[in-house]
């Protein structure tokens, strides 16, 4: 009774996260400039895999901790299609702003592959601020850890015909859909079904093994197929069996969250102490890794652009906004499960993105997309990162965790009517931005083209006609 409550997180988390994603962002663009180019690419290698390791070990314990009613799947598919589209309209207009909107020369397929990167959700960086934050016992955060894998994955799947789009078929890379459809039927099959050991010595070595294992599948492939951590690792979460799986029941509460600390240690206050001050510590780690992880604001992009600083600072105020907006359409959805500000609350709790946008920027430009949106690609996911702290403290005063949520049966006729007209309009769009659109006549040219027709077809009977009357002279 005396014990403080759980979901009351310290604001000095927030802060400590938000201050190591500084450090690690200026550290991003001064290294550059430090090192000389062999040493450096040696301090990116060592980055990449301690961020692919500490974000393994966030989505091990994300899977540990999820809690899924197989009866409802439908639902679930709900959610999906709600994710695909929260991460596909701020794609769309991003993409679209690069292509319509920027002096730039890239196709459509550059601009949709490098737009990519406004997309997913962090969900390493999510994760860690909302725990943080006090919010883990909320129906947001339930809702936000589900929306923010499934755009993720829906952000890994994509990447492979937008990769076709750029490099032509090759068979190798059905082999990136094989491996997240064999995943995802491992986790859904044997879902906490498998006795692991799950203290945090074993999380660890479950995210070494997965890191070692996505790094060595993309030397093998020579970099084509570049396999995320986030879903091994959450697979791995998923198939280990907790205490509180072991007992199945027909009224799952996908809202309530268990005390997984002072679960894996057997009650024992120290060890349960241990386990949430290692995780912190990895949390605390990882904000500073990713924000090393991101790409120079200064490099041979900046020499070969041609726009001015004002004209940058403005791409890059519009793309941001515009990332914004495309995740506000979660404000439309779920109007049978949450109010309006809670609703408001998931939408910019989905605004944070990170290392999987970062990744994004990085295949654009090793498949030799350069010019002034990668730069500006950059600079905005250097800003989200910022506010990302931001988007949490809202989202915190949005929530309203003591008030919570009343779902209704049922879907209301509005919410698949929006999402129908998404879906279409999505399309549609789609079909108009990449057919080959040629200038229509206007009706002068149409008339002049006409007219030169009847002449032409004038001159072929003349000479029909002269002909016969040579054919009968010779007879």
């Amino acid at each position: 009774m005396g014990e403080p409550a759980k979901g009351d997180g310290p604001p000095w988390k927030i802060i400590i996260f938000t201050t190591m994603l500084m450090i690690g962002l200026t550290g991003s663009q001064i290294l550059p400039n430090m090192l000389d180019h062999e040493t450096h690419h040696r301090v990116e290698h060592i980055v990449e895999l301690l961020t692919m390791f500490c974000l393994s070990f966030l989505m091990v314990h994300v899977g540990y901790e999820l809690d899924l009613d197989k009866s409802r799947w439908r639902d679930y598919g709900f959610d999906y299609v709600i994710a695909m589209l929260a991460a596909g309209l701020p794609w769309i207009l991003v993409s679209a702003w690069f292509q319509l909107a920027m002096p730039t020369a890239l196709s459509w397929s550059s601009c949709l592959l490098i737009g990519r990167f406004a997309a997913p959700t962090s969900a390493g960086i999510l994760f860690t601020m909302l725990e943080a934050a006090g919010l883990k016992q909320t129906w947001l955060y339930q809702k936000a850890r589900v929306l923010a894998i499934l755009d993720d994955l829906d952000t890994i799947l994509l990447m492979i015909p937008l990769k076709i789009m750029m490099i032509g078929f090759q068979a190798r890379l059905l082999a990136d859909a094989a491996i997240v459809m064999t995943l995802l039927g491992l986790a859904w099959t044997q879902l906490h079904a498998i006795h692991l050991p799950n203290s945090w010595p074993w999380t660890m070595f479950y995210a070494a093994a997965v890191t070692a294992f996505c790094m060595f599948l993309s030397h093998a492939t020579n970099g084509l197929i570049q396999l995320e951590v986030l879903l091994p690792a959450f697979t791995v979460g998923c198939i280990t069996k907790m205490h509180h799986h072991e007992k199945p029941s027909m009224d799952t509460d996908l809202n309530q969250v268990h005390d997984f600390a002072r679960e894996v240690s057997g009650g024992n206050a120290h060890d349960a102490d241990t386990e949430e001050k290692i995780q912190t510590i990895i949390s605390t780690v990882f904000m500073l890794l990713v924000g090393l992880s991101m790409p120079s604001l200064f490099s041979e992009q900046d020499a070969e652009s041609s726009m001015e600083a004002s004209q940058i600072a403005f791409h890059v105020f519009a793309v941001t906004v515009l990332m914004i907006v495309g995740k506000m359409f979660l404000v439309f959805c779920y109007t049978d499960e949450a109010d309006f500000r809670t609703r408001l609350g998931l939408g910019l709790g989905m605004c944070p993105r990170g290392e999987v946008g970062a990744g994004v920027i990085v295949i654009s430009l090793s498949l030799g997309i350069s010019g002034p949106a990668v730069t500006v690609a950059v600079m905005c996911l250097a800003i989200n990162l910022v506010l990302s702290a931001g988007f949490i403290f809202a989202v915190k005063q949005l929530a309203q965790p003591a008030k919570a949520a009343v779902p209704r049966a049922g879907r209301p006729r509005r919410t698949w009517m929006f999402l129908t007209f998404a879906l279409v309009a999505a399309a549609a769009g789609g079909k108009y931005l990449l057919q080959a659109k040629h200038d229509a006549p206007t009706p002068v040219a149409y008339a002049a083209l006409h007219t030169n027709a009847a002449k032409q077809d004038h001159r072929i009977r003349a000479g029909l006609r002269r002909l016969r009357k040579l054919k009968k002279f010779e007879m």
